[in-house]
């Protein structure tokens, strides 16, 4: 038993809770106030069994380490030693992994920061060139940009001299080598404006370089390693969360230089995807911060398509979404040099989604010709009839009629015909309080299930297709239970706690007791039935989104075996996705 078992052992969260919170018995569990929030009836759930306690209004809570972490408002070392010192447990030393790989890596990358950095401040050119575009000294500095030179070995040559042998810098996308045959290595990055890229605590974990004058790529990013996956990465997201937190508002933009340019002018909410079309898990990572986003595209036709993709997802993130029309200029970038007032007032009057598809399907189509009347109907009736409302649906259709010279009518009888797109809901007389939606995801729900009930695993395992991951913390905590399981043939809870970090411990610890929340009660049939469900629905939307990604990648290929490789799974996915 570890020092973290022994305090688990000695104190009972029933016993910790109700030393700040008076509890009172609510069936197998214990209920009391929520001391997180202004709590008007008993919200704060805990449970002696399972050892967690947890409020399902304000989403607060978890074991008794993360319990006191809130409370008392420190951090899990802290909190640890409290503990310790409440049950007893004398704590040993602590001793720093000194060479734990991730470590090293974001190490060599703030290592490659600073000398880019420094390639930058020594060259009048490379200044000169972010000057020219409306930079600051400071907003240089604050997103630590950077130059890498014309040089084949500066930079693997300057961390070398670190002690980081060739091996782990190919490892870290930072050199590349020519070809199998030929083993000698060169800098990646090499006559480009660097931009480090960041994740959400503020590591370097990756890079994107601009071509300086003509070539090809125009941005080249680093490759995924075991610290940079651009998929789960939103460029400039450790500067902006607290101002997302604050606007209650995250605006997504599509490069670089638009999310610096529009930090320097004051809005700080703004974010970039890190060399990638919109993801899911991107859109999980900003749920933590809000549930407001807005999309400011760029101007042109890619811009437009770029935007309907992003829209579907969001959507299907259960996000609220609007759309920010450019007033001046091709990007957010080019409308702030020419005009920063512009650029906010574009924000303020961010238009509905629905507004977005009409301008666009008409942009596109002469509302005159019949054809042009048919491509407008086929573009904006099945959206539409995705809007939840019949009011809504009958303004839409009414503005459309209006746009078409036709009756509201006919329009009516064309979109019953089509097939309604199906969202997600619970079993049919099951209630689900609002925190579900704004909270937890159908693979939470699921992997609740399993832990609750074990037994479960096995439709789980059978039936769900595992082509995209879930959220950067549910994935993990599903591979770690299909590893254990296979292994050892179990479910349970401190099998899999032992191969995950505090965050998906606490997540992991949680999870069953969002089952006994919201479906109390619940029979073996009903439990299996809603399991059904839920697979259904995730497999559907992660083919979506597998099928999209490969899209993106197969059109962004540049090498034709890449690109074979990538039709084959790409065919594969499709016929995944026809059989659902």
């Amino acid at each position: 038993m570890n020092h973290l078992d022994e305090i688990r052992a000695k104190i009972a969260i029933e016993d910790l809770v109700g030393g700040y919170v008076q509890l009172k018995k609510a069936g197998r569990n214990l209920k009391g106030l929520c001391p997180f929030h202004n709590d008007t009836h008993p919200s704060f759930m805990v449970s002696p069994e399972k050892g967690i306690g947890y409020c399902f209004a304000c989403n607060n809570g978890g074991d008794i380490f993360k319990f006191i972490q809130l409370i008392e408002k420190v951090d899990f070392p802290a909190a640890v030693k409290i503990l310790a010192d409440k049950a007893g447990v004398r704590l040993p030393e602590f001793k720093p992994e000194a060479h734990n790989e991730k470590l090293r890596m974001l190490k060599v990358n703030e290592q490659a920061a600073e000398f880019f950095t420094e390639q930058l401040r020594s060259s009048e050119s490379g200044m000169k060139y972010f000057k020219d575009r409306g930079l600051s000294e400071a907003t240089i500095k604050e997103f630590q940009l950077g130059l890498a030179s014309d040089s084949y070995t500066a930079l693997r040559d300057y961390l070398k001299k670190s002690d980081f042998d060739e091996k782990f810098l190919l490892e870290a996308g930072l050199i590349s080598q020519r070809s199998i045959a030929d083993k000698s290595t060169f800098d990646r990055f090499r006559n480009r404006m660097m931009f480090p890229i960041h994740d959400q605590q503020g590591n370097v974990v990756g890079f994107g370089g601009r071509i300086i004058g003509e070539g090809e790529p125009k941005y080249l990013n680093s490759p995924d390693t075991p610290v940079y996956n651009k998929s789960f990465v939103l460029y400039g997201l450790h500067l902006a969360k607290e101002a997302i937190k604050k606007e209650d508002l995250a605006i997504f933009v599509e490069g670089y230089m638009d999310v610096i340019a529009a930090h320097q002018a004051g809005t700080g909410n703004v974010i970039a995807t890190s060399g990638t079309a919109l993801t899911t898990p991107q859109l999980r990572l900003i749920k933590r911060y809000t549930r407001n986003i807005a999309f400011a595209f760029d101007a042109d036709s890619a811009g437009a398509e770029a935007t309907k993709r992003a829209i579907e997802l969001a959507q299907e993130a259960e996000l609220n979404l609007r759309i920010i029309l450019i007033p001046e200029g091709k990007d957010p970038d080019e409308c702030i040099r020419k005009n920063p007032d512009a650029w906010k007032q574009a924000i303020k009057k961010a238009v509905r989604v629905m507004d977005f598809y009409f301008s666009h399907a008409f942009s596109l189509y002469d509302a005159k010709d019949i054809d042009g009347k048919k491509a407008i109907l086929n573009m904006l009736l099945p959206l539409i009839k995705q809007t939840t409302s019949s009011v809504e649906q009958n303004e839409h259709l009414k503005r459309l009629a209006y746009e078409l010279k036709t009756e509201v009518k006919f329009l009516w009888e064309d979109m019953k015909k089509l097939e309604s797109r199906k969202t997600y809901q619970p079993v049919a007389g099951t209630e689900v309080p609002a925190p579900q939606k704004e909270v937890f995801s159908r693979e939470e729900f699921l992997l609740g299930f399993i832990m609750d009930r074990p037994e479960l695993y096995e439709i789980v395992h059978s039936n769900l297709i595992d082509v995209a991951g879930f959220d950067p913390v549910t994935e993990k905590i599903y591979k770690t239970l299909k590893r254990v399981y296979n292994s050892r043939s179990i479910v349970e809870l401190r099998e899999l706690q032992g191969e995950l970090s505090e965050e998906e411990r606490q997540r992991l610890s949680i999870l069953p007791l969002l089952i006994e929340e919201y479906y109390p009660d619940f029979s073996e049939e009903a439990a299996r039935k809603e399991v059904m469900s839920l697979i259904r629905q995730i497999n559907k939307k992660n083919l979506r989104a597998s099928q999209k990604e490969f899209e993106f990648r197969i059109r962004e290929a540049q090498d034709s075996g890449e690109r074979t490789l990538l039709l084959n799974q790409y065919s594969q996915i499709l016929k995944l996705a026809n059989k659902l």
